[in-house]
Parts: C-alpha cells; structure tokens; sequence
C-alpha cells in the first residue's frame, strides 16, 4: 500500500469538524476551538470553525503513516503532541497483503478488533490525550490522525461521553465521516494506482476496491463494539474514565460546556 499516494489523495477530503453544534444531555453547548480531523493540509480546514490560528495538535498517527513531525507545515508555531496509535496492532504491510489478496473479511475483523480491545490497548495514551485537554492554554486545539474516523472517532467519543452528551449523539458525530469522506471515489483511485503499481487482475482489483472502501469508512456496529467492549471490561465508559484514566470530567466539563 502506497502510504504517499493515500496522504495525497485524503488531502482533497475535508473530515474536519468542530463540536459547536452536539447537545449535552442538559441542554448544553461545547465550545468551538477542540477540533476533530483527518491530516491537516490546509488552513481552510479550520479556519471556517474559528478565527484563531491552532496552538496544539494532537498528531495520533504513527511514524510509518507520516507521525512524529516536530513542526507542522501549514501552522509552524503550533505545538504538536505525538501520540502514536497503532490501531488494532496496525501493520501497513499487512494491510496491503490482504487489500491485493481480497481478503476483506479479515480486514474488516482487524478494525472490529481494534475497536474491541482499544480502551485496554491505549491506556497511556489516552491518559496523555486528557491531560492535554485539561490544560486550557493548550487551545485553540486539533486531534487528528489518517482519515479522522478511528482513532480521532474513539477519542472524539471518549471526549463527548465524558462531557455528559448522550451515545446517540455521539454515534451521530462518529457516522459523520461517511458524509465527509466521498469513499467510492477515494477507493477508486487508490485501485487504479494500486491496478497500475502491481497489474492486480480484475477479480482482485475488484476486491482490493471493496477493502479500500471498507478501510476509509466507518460502521455504527464499530463505534458500538467499542462502547459495549468499555461498558463489559470496566463497568461502564464512565467509569473507565473515572477509574482507569483518572479524569476529572468535572474540570473538563468547566472548560469545554458553554
């Protein structure tokens, strides 16, 4: 799989949104500068959500993606805060292996497995996200990883429970990438470069197209495995996040709740 050629391609789908316009349970409005996306190539991105340039972003994807860059080339004086999420022990050789074979049974049981076992895999991680959060001099700030739908979609959720907003919403924010992300047409250029990198046959080329489509989309059922999977290890996603990360929701409530 062509890790260049999938950054450039995301680069003309927009999956960056703020939280402005999600209710909490009591009525209540999110502020509007902590911002989910997918790679941040543009300041137009964000620029539509709010008037002030990004102080710090939360960069989710790892190296063999592009993460760990010290200095962001669309905001340079942004602080970035590397925190690598090998989603479902990802492994972009792997993936590629399964993309040209077709087998996208398997790939689909990868990402249901990352979404399994995700509160107890990133732990540490988490923490770190939170506690970046926590500090309110850090915004205005953007969390992002490839696409925006896995890794920021947990996170993005994890962040929404404990701000008090209801799991139907938060389900809603988390399908939103599939209005966001024009998946067909993302997957049917990827084909084609993969068709003409490795002069895949038409059966398996038809297959790969389908496990491309299946890699840049998201499923209720996935968000839903990730809350029932938190819900039956911990007792509910509330109290992992109480008990296992230590957050304060309270304080993070004063911040973020208008």
């Amino acid at each position: 799989m062509d890790k260049d050629k999938i950054k450039e391609l995301l680069k003309e789908h927009n999956n960056t949104r703020n939280f402005s316009n999600i209710y909490t349970k009591f009525g209540k409005t999110i502020r509007p500068d902590i911002i989910r996306s997918n790679i941040i190539t543009s300041k137009e991105q964000t620029s539509t959500l709010i008037n002030n340039d990004i102080k710090t972003i939360i960069d989710l994807r790892i190296r063999e993606e592009g993460g760990g860059n010290s200095k962001h080339p669309i905001y340079p004086d942004a602080i970035i805060n590397f925190l690598p999420i090998a989603f479902g022990s990802l492994d972009l050789k792997i993936i590629s292996e399964l993309l040209i074979k077709g087998e996208n049974k398997k790939i689909e049981s990868f990402i249901e497995n990352g979404y399994r076992t995700f509160s107890s895999d990133f732990k540490p991680e988490i923490k770190s996200f939170f506690s970046l959060l926590l500090n309110k001099d850090n915004l205005p700030m953007v969390f992002h990883c490839s696409a925006g739908k896995d890794r920021t979609g947990i996170f993005s959720a994890l962040f929404l429970i404990a701000l008090g907003v209801t799991r139907n919403e938060v389900i809603n924010d988390f399908m939103e990438t599939n209005n966001r992300i024009n998946i067909k047409n993302l997957s049917e250029k990827i084909d084609e470069h993969l068709k003409l990198m490795l002069s895949v046959n038409g059966e398996h080329s038809k297959n790969s197209k389908k496990g491309f489509e299946i890699l840049f989309m998201v499923k209720r059922s996935w968000i839903e495995i990730f809350l029932q999977g938190t819900d039956e290890s911990f007792g509910s996603v509330e109290s992992y996040l109480k008990h296992e990360i230590n957050l304060d929701m309270e304080r993070l409530k004063k911040i973020y709740i208008n």
